[in-house]
């Protein structure tokens, strides 16, 4: 009975002990397949943060490379500051007037500056909103330096047109290079006839010169002659002396001899 007894507790025993073993080791799986799966949601995670963060990077840096590009013309046209909308404003359709100053701006580019007028469509999307700014800035850069040549024409030439140049750019609006044309072929002409003018008027001043030095030389060449001398002249030596002096020789004697004293009195 005894030996039975020990024969029965051992073979419990040992069967208790090990489904308890079997029941650990079946335990223990489970926990480590677990910590496993955590493991790889956390890797992906990880991995998906690090895409998301390379994509915003790149996106960033495209970014910069288009604001370096538009960088010039907004340092030409000047910064337009964008007005900031409310969160509850809606947008307006306002694509007839966004027409308008696109039309506009085409415009001045074709008057002023025609190579231009491919880079109005990406300046229309970088100022959306600001589209009359824009329209200005650019008014103003063009047209401005017109007027400023038409002030200097008018300052060179007649300083009293300069009060007329806000009203004449306002008259002549849209067509400010025509005017311009027209002011410095008014002015240009003038400007040749002064110059011809002057150009006459030396000539005039050396034939001036010239006929007193003829005239200085011929009263050295006739000493004066004095008047009860030529009243007693008969009217052929009247005439010599006339004739000598390179004056007419027609008319009566006293014709002849007022002729002779009035060359005297001038020349001698």
């Amino acid at each position: 009975k005894n030996m039975g007894r020990g024969r029965g507790r051992g073979r419990g025993g040992g069967r208790g002990r090990g489904k308890s073993s079997r029941g650990r080791g079946k335990r223990s799986g489970r926990g480590s397949g677990e910590r496993r799966v955590a493991y790889c949601a956390e890797d992906i995670q990880k991995f998906e943060r690090e895409e998301q963060e390379k994509e915003l990077a790149r996106q960033r840096r495209g970014d910069e490379d288009e604001d370096e590009d538009e960088e010039d013309e907004s340092k030409e046209l000047g910064t337009v500051k964008e007005e900031p909308e409310g969160e509850e404003e809606e947008e307006e359709d306002n694509s007839a007037e966004v027409e308008m100053y696109r039309k506009k701006i085409v415009g001045l580019y074709k008057q002023y500056n025609p190579e231009k007028v491919g880079d109005v469509a990406r300046l229309m999307g970088q100022y959306k909103g600001n589209e009359d700014k824009l329209y200005n800035a650019i008014k103003k850069k063009y047209v401005g330096q017109v007027e400023a040549k038409i002030k200097k024409i008018y300052e060179k030439h007649n300083p009293e047109k300069l009060g007329d140049v806000a009203r004449l750019m306002d008259k002549f609006q849209g067509n400010e290079l025509k005017l311009l044309e027209a002011i410095t072929k008014k002015y240009a002409q003038l400007s040749l006839k002064e110059k011809e003018e002057e150009e006459e008027g030396g000539e005039e001043d050396a034939k001036a010169k010239d006929s007193s030095s003829k005239s200085k030389k011929a009263s050295a060449d006739f000493p004066k002659i004095k008047a009860h001398v030529i009243k007693r002249m008969k009217p052929h030596v009247l005439k010599d002396k006339l004739q000598e002096r390179g004056l007419s020789i027609q008319g009566t004697k006293k014709e002849l001899m007022d002729r002779l004293v009035a060359w005297q009195e001038e020349n001698c």
